[in-house]
C-alpha cells in the first residue's frame, strides 16, 4: 500500500484506474456533447485564444469546454474518483472540471506542468499540491490522442515560460509515453508531471473529461491567480 500511495510523488508520477466508470455515465456525457462549446482553444501553431477571440484563430487543434462540474454524470464520476485522489492527497478538493477535445488530424503538442504549477508563484514548488484526472470517454491510445506524460518528471523543475515557448518539445517527444485507457478508465497524475495533449491521427474528434484537484490550503489563492473562472463566466 505504501508503494501505491507514493506512486504520484516519488514513483512514476501517475497511475491508471482501469474501467472504474460505468458505461452508462460515460454514454450519458457523450449524449450531451452538443451542449459543449469552446471557452479556450489553441491553433496548430500554438496560438491561444479565449471566448469570442477563438473565432480569430487560423484553425483549432485543441479546445476546452465550459465547466461541467454541475452535470449530474460528472458529479457521480467525481464521487467514484474521489476516494483514490484523497488516498494520495488527503486534503484534496475538486477544483475544476471541463472537457478537452483534440480535433481529428491535430498534430498539436504543448508539454507543460499544470495547476497550480503553471503559475509562477508555484512553478518550482516541489510540494504535492495537485492531481489531474483524465477520464476516457472512448478507448484511448496513440492512434486517437491518448495523453502523453513523462514518467518521474514530477521530480524535476520545468520552467512554465519555457513550456509555453516549446523549449521542452524535443525532450518530450523523446521521453513521453501514451498509456492506453480503455473507455471508463482514469489517468491520475501529479500536476508537476510534464504532460501534453497529443496528435490525433484519427478521423474523429477526441473528447476527454478532465478533473483538477488541489490541496485545499491553496485553493483560495489559486482562484485569485487563475483566469479560467473569467473565461468560463
Amino acid at each position: 500500500m505504501n508503494v501505491v500511495k507514493h506512486q504520484l510523488t516519488t514513483g512514476n508520477g501517475y497511475l491508471i484506474l482501469e474501467k472504474i466508470i460505468p458505461d452508462e455515465l460515460i454514454d450519458s456525457i457523450l449524449a450531451k456533447k452538443e451542449l459543449l462549446y469552446p471557452v479556450r482553444a489553441s491553433s496548430s501553431n500554438k496560438k491561444y485564444a479565449e471566448r469570442n477571440e477563438i473565432e480569430k484563430l487560423p484553425n483549432v487543434s485543441v479546445w476546452w469546454s465550459q465547466f461541467v462540474m454541475d452535470w449530474p454524470e460528472v458529479i457521480q464520476i467525481e464521487q467514484l474518483i474521489n476516494p483514490t485522489v484523497n488516498m494520495h492527497l488527503p486534503k484534496a478538493e475538486w477544483y475544476a472540471s471541463d472537457i478537452v477535445t483534440i480535433n481529428a488530424g491535430s498534430t498539436w503538442i504543448n508539454p507543460h506542468v499544470d495547476t497550480p504549477h503553471r503559475f509562477k508563484k508555484y512553478n518550482f514548488n516541489k510540494n504535492f499540491l495537485g492531481i489531474q484526472a483524465i477520464v476516457s470517454l472512448y478507448d484511448l491510445d496513440k492512434n486517437n490522442g491518448a495523453t502523453g506524460i513523462v514518467p518521474k518528471s514530477q521530480m524535476v523543475n520545468y520552467n512554465i515560460d519555457f513550456c509555453y515557448q516549446g523549449m521542452y518539445d524535443g525532450f518530450f517527444k523523446a521521453n513521453s509515453i501514451q498509456p492506453s485507457l480503455p473507455k471508463g478508465s482514469v489517468l491520475l497524475y501529479n500536476s508537476r508531471v510534464l504532460h501534453s495533449s497529443m496528435p490525433n491521427p484519427s478521423k474523429q474528434n477526441r473528447p476527454a473529461l478532465l478533473l483538477n484537484y488541489l490541496d485545499s490550503s491553496i485553493i483560495e489563492d489559486v482562484r485569485s491567480l487563475d483566469n479560467i473562472w473569467q473565461s468560463n463566466g
